[in-house]
């Protein structure tokens, strides 16, 4: 109820702080499946202080609009793209949607029945923005190791085909789609294809540096058209930030729009969102400069040495197995004979907050920096208790 009287500051954050009780804090480190993370001090400090600025009018906020330029240029030289074009989002769905607006638009003089190909693997948020836009979903299939099939996406290519979509860093396993591959397949059929690198474009780079694998899924790959990413997952920045960037011109110019009201930069809009919070911009730009590439390199380093010690203790559970050796810092579990409903709702009693996959049924757990060693083992700890103390069905 909104009340006629306003009520004191004190009694307003008492409130407050009564209603916040009940959500998890990535302090405890209890959330155990979560994307995003304890955002870097610096980060939080550049935030609070520019919570006033506006991306959406950067007309008004040209110092603001220069530090987006400079974040997409450390973005692109991160992805392996000496020019980018592209925009920065609330993160991986908006950017998603873009791309697939971008190719819809492309198209339209071609086809009035836009299909993309979309992985089984992907994301929800495709099958969000084909919903808002009018876009048919083709499913491609995936491997055993729950990759997307590039023979599979190649059959399913038809004259009415818009876009492909891969993932680096898919939701449920951390599992990187054959890239190389499927882009070859777009290259030559000249269909553009969209990296969805949310989660990944923050870590993968990192894997080669410690010897966990060299992945190619970035613009140095032949056919990659777009790629998204998004620095409030393992970049450390505040929520919401995202980036969405193409290696053409014609690609932004088939999502932006002119604002009548609006002069200077502000009115060519390439956004979903017309206001658009700057702090979170600002703060990605004083994070990336203050970590660097060494930085990262550490945070995944640290990410990955726990993952690795939580697929051991997997392994020594005889009552679980992992879906697939992990990839990067996210594991699928799975159970070999108590449902995976019945752990979750015994787990989630004990105070950790979690999350099931449904390709393959798993537990879905995100090792993200404020999951360490410490959390990670009272983790295991109730886990295993649990895991291997109730009966199967």
């Amino acid at each position: 109820m909104f009340n006629e009287e306003g009520m004191n500051a004190e009694d307003v954050l008492e409130r407050l702080d009564e209603l916040l009780r009940n959500d998890a804090t990535y302090r405890t480190g209890h959330p155990i499946a979560s994307m995003s993370t304890i955002p870097h001090s610096l980060g939080v400090d550049v935030f609070s202080r520019t919570l006033e600025k506006n991306a959406g009018r950067l007309h008004t906020f040209k110092g603001s609009a220069e530090v987006e330029r400079q974040v997409m240029g450390m973005l692109g030289s991160l992805l392996q793209l000496e020019t980018p074009f592209g925009t920065t989002t609330s993160g991986g769905t908006e950017s998603n949607i873009l791309a697939m607006l971008a190719y819809r638009e492309r198209a339209k003089r071609r086809t009035k029945n836009p299909e993309v190909i979309v992985p089984k693997n992907a994301h929800m948020s495709l099958e969000k923005a084909a919903w808002m836009l009018g876009v048919n979903v083709v499913k491609a299939n995936v491997d055993r190791e729950f990759k997307a099939r590039a023979k599979d996406i190649e059959k399913k290519i038809t004259n009415d085909t818009v876009g492909i979509f891969a993932t680096a860093g898919t939701t449920y396993l951390g599992q990187i789609d054959p890239v190389e591959e499927i882009g070859e397949i777009a290259s030559s059929n000249r269909i553009p294809l969209h990296v969805d690198a949310a989660f990944g474009g923050f870590v993968i780079p990192f894997l080669a540096d410690l010897g966990r694998g060299d992945y190619a899924f970035d613009f140095s790959v032949k056919g990659v058209t777009s790629i998204s990413t998004d620095p409030h997952k393992m970049g450390l920045a505040p929520i919401p930030s995202g980036a969405l960037l193409f290696n053409k011109a014609s690609f932004m110019k088939n999502i932006t729009r002119k604002v009548p009201y609006l002069r200077g930069a502000s009115a060519n809009q390439s956004s979903v969102l017309g206001t658009r919070p700057a702090a979170s911009i600002l703060a990605t730009w004083a994070i990336m400069n203050h970590l660097g590439r060494e930085g990262y390199r550490q945070v995944v380093a640290g990410c990955m040495q726990v993952t690795d010690m939580l697929a051991e203790r997997v392994m020594k559970n005889p009552m679980l197995d992992l879906a697939i050796k992990p990839v990067m810092n996210i594991l699928g579990i799975k159970s070999r004979e108590v449902p995976l409903e019945t752990i979750v709702e015994k787990m989630e009693a004990r105070g950790w907050r979690m999350a099931t996959s449904p390709l393959p049924p798993t537990l879905r757990l995100v090792v993200m920096p404020h999951v360490t060693e410490g959390t990670a083992n009272a983790f295991f700890n109730v886990l295993d208790e649990v895991s291997t103390t109730i009966p199967p069905d």
